[in-house]
């Protein structure tokens, strides 16, 4: 429920036995677990085609509900985020060696999304977006090849909102940042 949205390799050192330190918390956001239910939402409609779970996941969100064109735009950005995650099997983050695929698929769903009139981006979406973007690019230069599947249903499998709230409470409270 927490991410650290600046994560380039100048914010963070590697520690001996592995670990990582993070450095710079000026750009870190603590995420509502209706937020986090969304992103897990929008996986599972990827996965199985389910129009009506995407649409209610972009709703939890904070996008304002989308209609069918502007939802197939929006699907194919989450399809470039997501892939990664959907396909069961060890592989880099990216498929492609071409650094600028990527930035392709941004410049066309950019030109879809104008077309059709723009969207307001959720500011949750805008760092999560930027997250996914850093770190993407960080295993792409390192060429990390992983089950990105298996990684993410280890932090999935078995999520309950009611039990976030109590830890990002705590945790919250521990750090003196109550109410955030």
């Amino acid at each position: 429920g927490v991410i650290h949205g600046d994560p380039h390799p100048g914010n963070y050192t590697v520690r001996e036995d592995g670990a990582l330190n993070l450095l710079d918390f000026g750009c870190i956001r603590v995420f509502k677990p209706h937020f986090i239910s969304g992103v897990i939402d929008l996986y599972h409609a990827l996965r199985d085609d389910d129009t009506d779970l995407a649409v209610h996941a972009y709703e939890s969100w904070g996008f304002e509900t989308p209609g069918r064109e502007m939802l197939e735009v929006l699907n194919k950005w989450a399809r470039y985020l997501y892939t990664p995650l959907l396909e069961d099997k060890v592989r880099r983050i990216q498929d492609t060696d071409n650094a600028y695929y990527g930035a392709a698929v941004a410049a066309e769903v950019h030109r879809e999304l104008r077309r059709l009139g723009g969207i307001a981006p959720p500011k949750e979406f805008v760092l999560v977006d930027r997250a996914a973007i850093g770190l993407g690019s960080v295993f792409m230069r390192i060429n990390a090849e992983v089950n990105w599947h298996r990684l993410f249903h280890e932090l999935i499998d078995g999520f309950d909102a009611k039990v976030l709230v109590k830890r990002q409470k705590k945790a919250l409270k521990t750090v003196g940042l109550e109410g955030v």
